[in-house]
């Protein structure tokens, strides 16, 4: 499930990085790349041309999902299910933007993940209450960027491009 979501995120990061590599003045902010495609009308472009907009707001999803769930992680004890914690996660955020087959495969998914206990050893070197201080910094950190992104797109009132 991890390479399968991080290969998504790889691809994703890619394409944006592909229009700032052609058009850096365009591209040079999250502001002013929905400035330029929304003045091109492009911001809804999908597959090989896919909008760097478009993009940004599936990234922004999956970060406010990865933000959350290390908000909830830095909150919960190592008993706690990590499949229970996911799923109450990805139903608050990223479930709101996919369609039925991908909320039905994400819930089967969630059931291969291992315990907390587990998931922090894998991913971390520290003990859980290192983990928990550091969920914490990282969380206080993004929260200032999640809210700039969500009032950039509001703005320009393209929270749910297709």
């Amino acid at each position: 499930m991890f390479v399968f979501v991080a290969r998504d995120l790889s691809h994703k990061i890619s394409i944006v990085q592909r229009h700032l590599d052609r058009d850096p003045e365009n591209y040079s902010s999250l502001h002013s790349m929905i400035r330029h495609e929304q003045s091109v009308g492009t911001v809804g472009n999908k597959g090989s041309n896919a909008s760097g907009t478009r993009t940004m707001l599936r990234l922004h999803w999956a970060f406010q999902f990865i933000i959350e769930f290390m908000h909830r992680l830095g909150n919960v004890t190592e008993s706690t299910k990590t499949a229970r914690l996911v799923l109450d996660v990805y139903h608050r955020t990223l479930a709101n933007h996919h369609p039925w087959w991908t909320r039905q495969l994400a819930t089967l998914a969630v059931h291969t993940l291992p315990t907390i206990k587990n998931l922090i050893e894998i991913m971390c070197k520290q003990d859980y209450p290192q983990v928990q201080q550091l969920l914490s910094n990282i969380v206080k950190t993004a929260g200032p960027i999640l809210k700039y992104t969500d009032s950039l797109y509001e703005m320009h009132e393209i929270t749910n491009i297709p």
